[in-house]
């Protein structure tokens, strides 16, 4: 997650601006083909970067305190490492 949000959604933004700015410089008389080749490699570094940033796993120490959600209708759990 970056920012709260889920990876997937980082991703489909990414990928909407991507289309946008590709769609646009075409418009604007770019190469289509050239545009086209750069906005996939950008996207895909783009890509890359969120989720390495994103996919981070979550690191514990020991003696940190970590809250466990449990299902509804159970309390929920302050766990010490």
């Amino acid at each position: 997650m970056i920012l709260g949000r889920p990876t997937n959604l980082w991703l489909g933004l990414v990928s909407a601006l991507s289309g946008a700015i590709a769609a646009t410089a075409i418009v604007l008389g770019a190469d289509g083909e050239t545009v086209g080749i750069l906005a996939g490699v950008w996207s895909a570094v783009i890509g890359a970067c969120i989720l390495i940033i994103a996919n981070q796993p979550p690191t514990v120490s020991s003696g940190d305190t970590v809250n466990v959600v449990t299902p509804a209708g159970e309390p929920n759990r302050t766990v010490t490492v």
